[in-house]
């Protein structure tokens, strides 16, 4: 069955009728969210062009190895267990943000060669990311009563990845307990996503995490999740929302899957506490954001 996760329109519920339904269901697919069809289908056919590139190619653009995630990352090769699949992170830092996007844009490092248009349709699709996810926050922070939020820092200071991930197909059977993505909940605020609708795809914990049901993305919505940071900020009246991309049916394995996301942060420099103010269940965005990476990076070589 796939699981009905509740769908609204994000212009018109108020601040309390979304945290109301974060609470219940820790995401919401959003309607009428203002996001071009049109530029997401530009960034999906750049990133298609890059992907079907040589690995030769697409190694020039490779993550480092340390900080966070940036560039393009072969993920399948973290280890036995990493998930099938590769994706390109573009992720702008908050310290080197300049008045110009264009500027802003010149200070990553990782911008493919080719596709010739990759970069002009990433950062437009990044851009508008940003102010969707600082709209959406708005609300959030409105319907959790927290009046001592620093909105700079949460939306104009946002600290934010933008994502494309290529599942891959699978014509050999995958590793024990390897998936697409293996269960988990994600590492800051909030995440929207959207994904197409290939065979093995999103599922979602329910009923406390016992059941897990097929979430299916309708193609004019983006869903919205809750993540760890905002679980702790709301004081756990919102749970982050525990999710997985599984593999396909063994008679569908021929297809790959594509999906776009957006991962919000507070800038680096923000200290979560929740509403009451508890400091020994504070942290530090950035201590946060590594810790979880390298504690994804410890699953990804268990045997």
């Amino acid at each position: 069955m796939l699981h009905q996760v509740p769908r609204i329109d994000i212009t018109q519920c108020s601040p309390d009728q979304l945290v109301a339904l974060l609470a219940e269901h820790s995401c919401v697919l959003l309607e009428n969210h203002g996001v071009d069809v049109n530029l997401r289908e530009a960034m999906l056919n750049s990133w298609d062009e890059f992907f079907a590139l040589p690995r030769s190619e697409k190694e020039q653009v490779e993550w480092p190895g340390d900080g966070p995630w940036y560039g393009w990352q072969p993920v399948s090769e973290k280890g036995p267990k990493g998930d099938l699949m590769e994706r390109f992170e573009l992720r702008l830092d908050v310290d080197k943000r300049l008045s110009d996007n264009q500027n802003w844009g010149d200070t990553f490092t990782k911008w493919p060669v080719a596709p010739v248009d990759f970069r002009q349709n990433w950062e437009k699709m990044y851009f508008r990311m940003r102010e969707f996810a600082g709209f959406v926050m708005g609300k959030i922070a409105a319907g959790l009563g927290r009046d001592d939020w620093d909105a700079d820092n949460w939306t104009d200071n946002q600290f934010s990845n933008l994502v494309a991930t290529h599942y891959y197909a699978q014509p050999a059977n995958p590793n024990r307990g390897q998936w697409r993505a293996h269960p988990h909940t994600d590492i800051g605020a909030l995440t929207l996503l959207w994904g197409d609708s290939a065979p093995g795809g999103l599922e979602v914990a329910i009923n406390g995490g016992k059941d897990w049901v097929p979430v299916q993305i309708p193609e004019d919505c983006w869903l919205l999740q809750a993540g760890d940071l905002l679980n702790l900020w709301s004081g756990n009246t919102i749970p982050a929302n525990p999710h997985r991309v599984a593999n396909p049916p063994r008679e569908q394995a021929i297809h790959a899957r594509r999906s776009i996301i957006f991962f919000h942060y507070p800038d680096p420099s923000v200290v979560i506490t929740p509403p009451n103010g508890d400091q020994s269940k504070a942290v530090l965005t950035a201590d946060h954001i590594q810790f979880r990476q390298d504690e994804d990076m410890v699953k990804a070589n268990a045997v």
